[in-house]
């Protein structure tokens, strides 16, 4: 006699199968990994690259006694010698290591061929089974139960970590500091000042000048004391030769400089190396109000317009009867203010900024018939206009708030 499923006679399907509770699971199927394409690998591999520089401010070398950094190493040379490479990762190299002015590939010269470019054998750098862990990009050796690799009833030791990794960025007024190196250099060689190999106990201060991986530094400022940390710790200002700035942390700077065989400090101790900045006119920031008849603007009692020009404030305002930002009517100089080493028009914009609520906001009709809205006047006691230029220029605008009720400003 032949025996029958009664599922099947029952004429149960598929949908009804995957209804039921699948207790252990066996339906749980995880999708396939998509597969990278070579562009993505590309640039998978050169973030690689811009995290090890942005977290040790260098370039990763090959006789490093770290397998992954080695690794990096002779990525970095293959695609240092493949111009394609590098026009491809052009918007991702943000720490300009494509423009430097070093030789990149002496960091793993032997890594590369002088004809083309080829794959990094990664084979003869395993050395470990650390090696092997390390270099698990395809997570081949994880888990999702990784409890086996936690480590019990050992007490652990918490790594301090910075609290942000300092990145090198363009510095805009380099050609402030400019000089300093100039005159170190210089001086260098006249043997007038020396310099020495770092060591921990030569502290950091501003004003010092050091040479980390080849590359002169300038300690432009220290910051206040960061809490968190076993041991003294602070954000440097640093200023570096090849016209970029970093908020390095003071002790990544002592590492990175003992990591460097030849980092060291420059002796400038007395040596006046900042020049003082020159007295520069860069314009005048004026404030005016208007002797205009309109009766849009009776009821306001308080109404001035500030600005700035690189002219005087008389020429500025020679033909406001023809011009809507006087509001097309002669206008009379309250006051001016004329600013050395600034830029009058950001200041102009931090002040129209601070006094948005106070904007006269109405539309009126030009002697032409059309509509306009004047952006430049505003609604506001003289001795508040003023104070806020005061507060801007000395620095402590942040200090203050306006008061949009009565339109004055008043300390935080």
């Amino acid at each position: 006699m032949k025996l029958r499923n009664k599922r099947a006679q029952s004429g149960v399907s598929l949908n009804d199968i995957f209804d039921e509770d699948d207790d252990l699971g066996l339906l749980n199927v995880k999708p396939l990994k998509r597969n990278a394409s070579a562009q993505d690998k590309l640039h998978q591999e050169f973030e690689k690259i811009n995290a090890f520089v942005a977290e040790n401010d260098r370039l990763p070398k090959s006789d490093s006694d770290s397998f992954q950094e080695k690794l990096l190493a002779r990525t970095l040379a293959t695609l240092f010698s493949n111009d394609a490479h590098r026009q491809a990762l052009a918007d991702a190299d943000v720490h300009g290591i494509f423009s430097r002015g070093i030789d990149v590939t002496a960091t793993s010269a032997a890594s590369v061929s002088s004809s083309e470019s080829e794959p990094v054998s990664k084979s003869e750098l395993v050395k470990s089974l650390a090696d092997i862990f390390d270099d698990d990009d395809d997570d081949l050796l994880s888990f999702e139960d990784d409890s086996i690799f936690t480590i019990k009833h050992i007490s652990q030791e918490k790594k301090e970590q910075p609290d942000e990794i300092a990145k090198r960025q363009p510095c805009a007024n380099f050609e402030r500091y400019k000089s300093i190196f100039t005159s170190v250099h210089q001086q260098l060689k006249t043997g007038n000042i020396e310099k020495i190999r770092f060591k921990h106990e030569l502290k950091i201060a501003a004003g010092d000048i050091f040479i980390l991986y080849g590359v002169m530094c300038y300690v432009n400022s220290v910051g206040d004391a960061l809490e968190g940390y076993s041991s003294y710790n602070a954000r440097l200002h640093l200023i570096f030769e090849n016209g970029t700035e970093s908020n390095m942390l003071y002790q990544s700077l002592g590492a990175g400089l003992i990591r460097d065989k030849e980092g060291s400090k420059v002796l400038v101790d007395g040596l006046h190396l900042l020049p003082e900045p020159e007295q520069v006119s860069s314009g005048m920031i004026y404030i005016v109000s208007t002797l205009s008849k309109n009766s849009a603007l009776s009821g306001y009692r308080d109404l001035y317009k500030i600005g700035y020009t690189d002219t005087t404030v008389e020429q500025r305002v020679a033909n406001a009867e023809k011009d809507k930002t006087f509001l097309e009517a002669p206008v009379r100089i309250v006051s001016t203010a004329q600013c050395f080493n600034f830029d009058p028009h950001k200041l102009e914009v931090l002040i129209h900024g601070f006094l948005h609520k106070q904007r006269l906001n109405i539309k009126l009709t030009a002697k032409d018939g059309s509509l306009y809205h004047p952006r430049e006047w505003f609604a506001v006691p003289l001795a508040t206009a003023q104070a806020v230029i005061q507060y801007i220029i000395d620095g402590t605008i942040s200090l203050y708030r306006m008061d949009n009720t009565t339109g004055r400003i008043v300390k935080k």
